[in-house]
């Protein structure tokens, strides 16, 4: 995986720790063959038996995607790609071997990597290159790590034989299928019986023969050439593989299949707590491959729903808005640039500047912004140029993608070089689906058929453009990564901000405005003032600052408790009459602290209740003189000072030339006529 792809890892799927995720995105050693031994000198198996191997081992392919809608910044040099490679129409995903003349056996996860796939359902390929496509699983256990199935075409075949009582220190022989190479044969010895891990009900065979990416699923032979088992995985630290015991698979049901496990549950880099997965559920068999196919995604999808429930009902207590929460409902953030609310380690709420954000900037003054490794995956902005509205953008679903190229590289790796895609073209599926708090994303997801892969973008509209959540995900778990991005999507924490014309033209599109804006009006007039109304505040900027061509708004949007029930609404408004300057006008809410807020939030509140301190009204400046600003305090008509218990606001008119001292009472009075608490 490249390094734009890991930092596009996203939550779901394999982002959330699930062991039987993973297996289907590149489980054991499928994906890629290597050569090995020669078979003629490496196995003392007689030349009818090594006649008989050959002819019961096949590789499992998958078929290449014919067309490539993908545009790149350059020719794709394929030439440095290995001549075998380059030329074969199919990709090896593993080794498969008759188990009678009618069916063929391999490892579950060889099996799992087409789930879904964008090439098509898997076929066995023989070493004459006929190629015959899976037709029907009549086994299957993911657990145990195998599947028997039909294919289509094929001639009966002379399967080969088993042995269901292999000894300690006999020689046995690992076979697979390098990359169309031909049968290649490894001996060694049957080192060991290891118990499986999750209740002992059987014992992987533990072999020194060495084994390589394409051998799985292959069969694990002694020395008469009878297999003994179906290599499963390479030991990850030194040369003992593991293979299946064969009668696991001779003794399994044909009338169902079985999928369990048992696992760490979490969502990594926003809930501190996990659970133990220990699942098991079963389907009918025999099905066809694409029957199959549905059912691993449907039980997956399954099990992924039922685990992220039992989760959040063991964190209950301490998930956002309850648990130590104090801090964030208490806290505005600058949220220019979107954030990802988390819990830290000690279980509080809080949500952080994302650390290693990126910018590129766009022709005129747009930009895109990103940055990666959250919970989500890579969170992104997308500024248009210019303060003008356009509806069009909004529903151009390739151009929105094309510009977050500009700025997040994708590389497609050709041979040793890596290729950047400047285009995914238009997205292959969009919805607009509206999270608890009313907002609107478009859920936009793009083929990536190459790498046989997804690109999963949650898109929120903004006036001025977009911001919102990118991830990658294997074609197989899909509808796995869809759920998991949709329920990160309540934990997003952004502020709007747009030119008056774009907040406009963004209040009056009903399908993608946020249900909190539907109570919230504005107008303007350039050289006259803004009149801004929502439930909470009001504001008219005429009697202070004048709208001018360049004017611009900023909604500081937040998360509080209201009447008992975490809501999402606007937290603070601020007005620049030009946007290139620093003269602006503000109000910020504040909640008042709950006691885990910490001291520096009740301090504040504090302050703020007996207007002294910085709320005093007195005129203040950086040490450069070059920024000069006075703050008060607003409240709701007939709420008490020192004693509120309702939110207070502060109230900011900031401007980057010196005031002076008879100008202060003025400005605070026209400051304070400015805004209009209502709650």
């Amino acid at each position: 995986m490249t390094s734009s792809a890991r930092v596009l890892a996203g939550p779901g799927g394999a982002a959330c720790g699930v062991a039987l995720l993973r297996v289907l995105a590149a489980g054991g050693l499928a994906l890629l063959a290597v050569l090995g031994t020669n078979l003629a000198t490496a196995t003392p198996l007689t030349p009818e038996l090594q006649k008989q191997v050959r002819a019961a081992t096949f590789e499992v392919v998958l078929k290449k995607p014919e067309k490539d809608p993908l545009t790149y910044e350059k020719p794709l040099p394929l030439e440095l790609i290995p001549f075998q490679e380059r030329n074969d129409k199919y990709r090896s995903v593993g080794t498969a071997f008759a188990i009678s003349p009618t069916s063929f056996a391999t490892a579950a996860h060889v099996i799992a990597v087409a789930v879904a796939s964008q090439w098509g359902a898997p076929c066995i390929r023989d070493s004459a290159g006929q190629v015959y496509p899976i037709e029907r699983v009549v086994r299957y256990s993911s657990h145990e790590d195998f599947v028997e199935f039909t294919v289509v075409g094929a001639p009966p075949m002379v399967p080969l034989t088993t042995n269901t009582t292999p000894a300690l220190d006999d020689p046995v022989l690992a076979v697979g299928n390098a990359l169309g190479e031909g049968v290649i044969i490894r001996d060694g010895l049957l080192t060991s019986m290891t118990p499986e891990a999750k209740e002992g009900r059987w014992k992987w065979l533990r072999f020194s023969a060495a084994a390589s990416p394409g051998n799985s699923g292959g069969p694990l032979l002694d020395s008469q050439g009878r297999v003994i088992g179906i290599v499963a995985r390479k030991s990850p630290n030194e040369n003992l593989n593991y293979a299946l015991p064969i009668d696991r698979l001779l003794s399994a049901s044909d009338k169902f299949g079985t999928f369990e496990g048992r696992e760490s549950f979490g969502i990594p880099k926003l809930l501190q707590g996990t659970i133990v997965a220990d699942y098991k559920d079963t389907f009918a068999l025999p099905q066809s491959f694409p029957e199959f196919s549905r059912t691993i995604r449907a039980v997956l999808l399954k099990f992924y729903k039922e685990q992220h429930a039992k989760l959040l009902t063991a964190e209950a207590d301490s998930i956002f808005p309850r648990g130590q929460s104090g801090k964030l409902l208490a806290t505005l953030y600058a949220a220019f640039d979107p954030l990802l609310m988390a819990q830290e380690e000690d279980k509080s709420w809080d949500a952080n500047a994302c650390s290693g954000g990126s910018e590129t900037r766009l022709p005129g003054d747009g930009r895109v912004w990103s940055c990666g490794g959250t919970a989500a995956g890579v969170l992104f902005r997308i500024q248009y140029a210019g303060n003008a509205a356009d509806e069009h953008r909004y529903h151009d679903s390739k151009h929105f993608m094309d510009l977050i190229l500009k700025a997040l590289p994708l590389p497609r790796e050709v041979g040793t070089q890596p290729v950047r895609v400047t285009s995914l073209g238009p997205a292959t599926e969009e919805a607009v689906v509206r999270d608890r708090y009313g907002r609107p994303w478009q859920r936009r997801i793009y083929a990536i058929g190459y790498a046989d892969m997804y690109l999963v973008a949650m898109a929120l509209p903004t006036p001025d453009g977009y911001v919102g959540m990118l991830s990658l995900v294997p074609s197989g778990l899909l509808e796995v990564q869809v759920v998991g991005v949709e329920y990160l999507a309540n934990y997003f924490y952004v502020s709007y901000a747009g030119s008056l014309p774009q907040w406009q033209a963004f209040l009056q599109g009903h399908e993608l405005r946020p249900a909190v804006f539907e109570r919230t009006r504005m107008q303007f007039e350039d050289g006259k003032g803004l009149r801004f109304e929502s439930p909470r505040l009001r504001f008219d900027s005429s009697g202070i600052a004048a709208v001018g061509a360049q004017s611009s708004l900023e909604l500081r949007m937040t998360y509080m408790m209201d009447r008992g029930q975490i809501t999402w609404d606007i937290g603070g408004i601020e007005f620049k009459p030009d946007r290139d300057k620093k003269g602006f006008v503000a109000a910020y809410r504040q909640a008042k602290p709950s006691e885990d807020a910490g001291k520096d939030l009740n301090g504040r509140w504090e302050h703020m209740s007996r207007e002294d301190g910085e709320f005093a009204g007195n005129v203040q400046h950086d040490s450069d003189l070059t920024d000069f600003w006075i703050r008060t305090v607003a409240r709701r008509e007939g709420a008490p000072g020192i004693d509120a218990t309702h939110a207070q606001y502060e109230l900011v008119y900031n401007i980057d030339k010196a005031l002076l001292p008879r100008e202060t009472a003025d400005l605070k009075s026209k400051l304070t006529e400015s805004f209009k608490v209502m709650e």
